[in-house]
């Protein structure tokens, strides 16, 4: 049954309530409540006219002025039209050319991957659900000619229905817009690749690594170039070997690959989909989780449709004691703890 009022349900609807001075509605979707708040601008709860419970993307007022900015935007939903929903949360709207431009998709009802991790490290056959998850996200991205240029764990919801991948596809738009980058560069600090902190141009290879930093941070419970300042992370990540101590086979090879200095060295998300379903299943579970497993055939049509991935073209930017195994919503142990306050979907 359909809610008549907008206002958010606090036993159900995520997210913080709307101040006086936010919109109650953007477009067709009337908001619930706000989930979070990004580089890129604001996101809601909201529900379309079906009743259906969806996220909308509303962007900064500074961007919506900048006609770069909108140029590329237009083009990157376009582009981000075409991800096959397989691990993410799919587009199923936009208005670039409404005062305030918004973006809308499914929304994903779960944990983020780092509120997870800081319950401990994912326990073996969830770590597998979860690698196997965020490569197929990744074929799909990069099969539509996007790179997502800023996953790391906030960007990953454990979802009753599996891991998901969010908040792709319109990156590109904010590099190329008059937006103050980090020191490092467009992205996220700890979570960019070696050439992506030189401010070198990136493609996909960039996504692989930040693969291989997520699957080793959420299989030991902590960053595989240590912590710091974004500085020492970014100097680590350049030079520096990765710590995969406590990842085990296959994961750990299949990881070390991913964190190659060099892209050319790196292997394709597909080629590290292809790999991890081709595994014997992780003791203490199955491999991909009751709720991934049955997807497997989704898996296979994905690579089937993705056997020549046409390569995005790359972008420059600016340059720039182990806790117990914690199983993820869908690895079948029941539903996992949420820590306390709203799961954020900036």
């Amino acid at each position: 049954m359909v809610d008549d009022a907008a206002g958010p349900n606090p036993r159900t609807d995520p997210g913080d309530p709307l101040n006086p001075h936010e919109p109650r509605s953007i477009g067709p979707y009337a908001l619930i409540s706000r989930l979070g708040v990004g580089g890129m601008g604001t996101v809601y709860l909201a529900r379309n006219t079906a009743g259906r419970r969806v996220a909308v993307k509303v962007i900064r007022p500074d961007l919506a002025a900048d006609e770069e900015f909108r140029r590329r935007f237009r083009a990157e939903v376009e582009a981000a039209r075409r991800v096959a929903p397989f691990c993410t949360a799919e587009v199923l709207d936009a208005d670039p050319n409404a005062p305030a431009p918004y973006l809308v998709t499914e929304f994903i009802d779960g944990v983020r991957l780092d509120e997870q991790v800081d319950s401990g490290p994912l326990a073996s056959s969830t770590l597998t659900g979860l690698a196997v998850g965020v490569a197929t996200a990744l074929t799909a991205i990069h099969s539509a000619g996007l790179v997502h240029r800023d996953l790391k764990p906030s960007n990953v919801m454990l979802s009753l229905s599996g891991p998901r991948v969010i908040d792709f596809g319109i990156a590109q738009a904010l590099e190329g817009a008059k937006a103050k980058p980090t020191a490092w560069g467009f992205g996220s600090a700890g979570w960019m690749a070696p050439e992506q902190v030189h401010g070198r141009p990136i493609g996909p290879e960039a996504d692989v690594f930040a693969w291989g930093i997520l699957i080793a941070y959420a299989g030991t419970g902590r960053h595989p170039f240590g912590d710091g300042s974004d500085i020492d992370l970014g100097m680590r990540i350049v030079g520096a070997a990765p710590d995969l101590r406590g990842l085990r086979e296959p994961l750990v090879g299949l990881v070390s690959a991913a964190l190659a200095k060099h892209p050319d060295d790196r292997p394709s998300a597909r080629e590290l989909l292809l790999r991890l379903i081709a595994q014997p299943p992780a003791r203490g579970g199955p491999a991909l989780g009751p709720a991934i497993g049955p997807a497997i055939g989704q898996v296979e049509e994905l690579l089937n449709r993705t056997g020549e991935v046409p390569r995005p073209a790359p972008t420059r930017v600016g340059p720039v004691t182990s806790a117990p195994a914690r199983r993820a919503p869908w690895d079948g142990a029941g539903p996992a703890a949420r820590p306390a306050g709203p799961p954020g979907r900036a």
